[in-house]
C-alpha cells in the first residue's frame, strides 16, 4: 500500500519519540494511524532504538490473554530461542524466572495464577525493564487502545499507574473510535489526562497528494482532483486507487475497481448501522445535503441523541457546531446514490 503525505506527523512523531515524549493517535478506521505507526517504529528501530508493536484489538475481552501477549512480544524483542521462548514452558517454571542472556527477572509466578492485575502489571513492567538491562529507549505503540477501555476500564487505570513511572520507555497510544480516546486522555476526568500529545489524524492534503500523484504517477492534475475531491482525502481508498495506477491502470478504471472491491464493506457498515434505531435514516439525510431535524419526523432528541451515537459508534465526526462529516466517503456516496 502506499505510504502518502503523513511527513509532518511522522517527523513530529520521531522527534518526540527520542526524546521521550508520548502520544496520542485518534483517526477514524482506515485512516492510515497503524500505517504511520509502523512507520514510525521501523525507522526508529533502524535509529537503533527499541521497538514494540501491540495490537490490543484481539485481546480486549481478556486481561489475561493480554498480558501473555505483551509478554510474547517482549520476549520477540529480547530474542529468546529455544525451549525458553515457549509460554507454555515458562508458565512451568517455579517462582521468579531470570532470562541468563539479559539478566532480566520475570515472576512468572503471577502468570500461572488468577490475579489478572497482576499478570498484567508485570507485563506492562517487562519493556522499561528492557530498556533499562539494554540502555536503550525503548517505543511501546498500543493500538486500538479505546477497545481495552470499552471492556474493561480498570484495566485502563491499571496502565496508567504502571507506565506513569517508567524513565526508558516512550508510549503511543492510538484509537478509531475518537469519543472514547478523547474520554480516556482529553477530559478533565479522564484518566490519562495530560498524559502525551494529541494528534488527530484527519483527511490527506490536497496539495501534497496532488504533488505526489502527478510526480510520481503521472496522473493528469485536473481528473486527480475531482477524485480527490470525491474520496474527500480518506487516505486508505487514495492509496488503493493509486496502488492500482501503479500497476498499470488508468485512473477512471481505478477508481471504479476499488468502488466495487469496497461494496460489500460498505454495505456492512449499513448493516450494522440498523442495529441504532433511526441511524440510517439520519445518515441519508446526511448524505444527502439535508437537515435531519427538519426532515425526520421524530422529536429533536431523538435526532440529538441518535447522532451522539453515530459519533460515538465512528460513523460521524462533529466538525464544528452542528455539522458533521462521515468518516466514511464511499458510506456516504452509497446512502447519496441508494
Amino acid at each position: 500500500m502506499e505510504f502518502i503525505d503523513r511527513v509532518e506527523e511522522l517527523r513530529r512523531l520521531k522527534e518526540g519519540l527520542k526524546q521521550g515524549e508520548s502520544f496520542v493517535i485518534t483517526a477514524p478506521r482506515r485512516y492510515g494511524k497503524t500505517t504511520l505507526i509502523k512507520r514510525v517504529l521501523q525507522e526508529l528501530g533502524d535509529d537503533n532504538l527499541l521497538t514494540l508493536y501491540i495490537d490490543l484489538m484481539p485481546y480486549a475481552d481478556s486481561v489475561s490473554a493480554l498480558s501473555k501477549h505483551v509478554l510474547d512480544r517482549a520476549l520477540d524483542l529480547l530474542g529468546v530461542e529455544g525451549k525458553i521462548r515457549k509460554l507454555p514452558y515458562l508458565f512451568q517454571i517455579k517462582g521468579k524466572a531470570v532470562l541468563k542472556e539479559e539478566g532480566i527477572e520475570l515472576n512468572l509466578e503471577v502468570f500461572r495464577g488468577t490475579d489478572e492485575r497482576e499478570m498484567l502489571r508485570e507485563a506492562l513492567e517487562l519493556p522499561e525493564k528492557i530498556a533499562k538491562r539494554k540502555n536503550k529507549r525503548m517505543i511501546v505503540a498500543f493500538d486500538e487502545f479505546g477497545e481495552i477501555y470499552k471492556t474493561n476500564p480498570q484495566a485502563v487505570k491499571l496502565f496508567r499507574s504502571v507506565i506513569q513511572h517508567h524513565e526508558h520507555t516512550s508510549y503511543i497510544f492510538a484509537g478509531s473510535q475518537e469519543s472514547i480516546m478523547k474520554k480516556v486522555f482529553v477530559d478533565k476526568d479522564g484518566v490519562f489526562f495530560r498524559f502525551g500529545t494529541i494528534i488527530e489524524l484527519g483527511g490527506l492534503e490536497l496539495e501534497d497528494t496532488l504533488e505526489y500523484a502527478v510526480s510520481n504517477l503521472g496522473l493528469p492534475a485536473d481528473e486527480f482532483v475531482e477524485m480527490f475531491k470525491l474520496l474527500k482525502g480518506h487516505p486508505y481508498y487514495l492509496a488503493r486507487v493509486m496502488e492500482k495506477v501503479r500497476s498499470g491502470k488508468e485512473l477512471l478504471t481505478a477508481f471504479e475497481e476499488m468502488m466495487e472491491e469496497e461494496r460489500a464493506y460498505v454495505e456492512l457498515l449499513v448493516e450494522r448501522v440498523l442495529s441504532i434505531k433511526h441511524a440510517l435514516e439520519v445518515l441519508r439525510a446526511l448524505a444527502r445535503g439535508n437537515n435531519p431535524y427538519e426532515v425526520l419526523e421524530v422529536k429533536d432528541q431523538v435526532v440529538n441523541r441518535t447522532l451522539n451515537k453515530l459519533v460515538s459508534y465512528g460513523y460521524l465526526r462533529r466538525v464544528g457546531r452542528g455539522v458533521y462529516e462521515f468518516t466514511d466517503p464511499l458510506m456516504e456516496i452509497y446512502l447519496r446514490e441508494g
